[in-house]
């Protein structure tokens, strides 16, 4: 999994490493999840460290066009793309152009860090965005470095290395 997702009730928040397509699903599969339990559209808040590579094409278009999932279940996205500098502000400003096509105008935003974020939504949401900033500092998230696309062990992979440690210590 290359990415971490955590939740509160109206919001999403996700930290990216090198974004696969399952992780797209799974993502999407939260939003969705967290908007129908909070019985409207959510805020969704995305932290693209320094160090995250790009998707690849194949991604790319994949998340392209599973794009009209996140924008029904979203009343604002957030892309907390980070870096300082005139290079990553352009990357920013590219993000925001080849983004904004697919959003209502006034909901796709691109930030340098969290902070960008309070000044972009409703009054009547910036609990929930407190809220999940909260949460994600508490877990390190906000200054974690991209998580690795780790596979989960498989049941039976899970089993033999417990064999294995039980033959190691006996």
């Amino acid at each position: 999994m290359a990415c971490e997702i955590i939740s509160v009730e109206g919001a999403v928040f996700v930290l990216w490493g090198k974004p696969t397509k399952q992780d797209m699903d799974r993502v999407a599969d939260r939003v969705e999840l967290i908007a129908k339990a909070s019985k409207r559209p959510i805020i969704y808040i995305t932290r693209v460290p320094t160090a995250a590579p790009p998707p690849d094409a194949e991604v790319r278009q994949y998340m392209n066009a599973n794009m009209p999932r996140m924008v029904k279940a979203c009343s604002t996205y957030h892309v907390l793309l980070e870096g300082s500098g005139f290079v990553s502000a352009v990357k920013r400003a590219i993000l925001a152009s080849v983004l904004q096509l697919g959003w209502r105008n006034g909901t796709f935003f691109v930030h340098e860090n969290e902070k960008g974020v309070f000044a972009k939504v409703e009054r009547n949401v910036r609990a929930d965005v407190d809220a999940i900033l909260q949460l994600a500092q508490s877990r390190g998230l906000l200054t974690a470095p991209p998580p690795e696309d780790v596979p989960l062990p498989t049941v039976r992979s899970a089993a033999r290395s417990a064999r294995d440690e039980r033959s190691l210590t006996h």
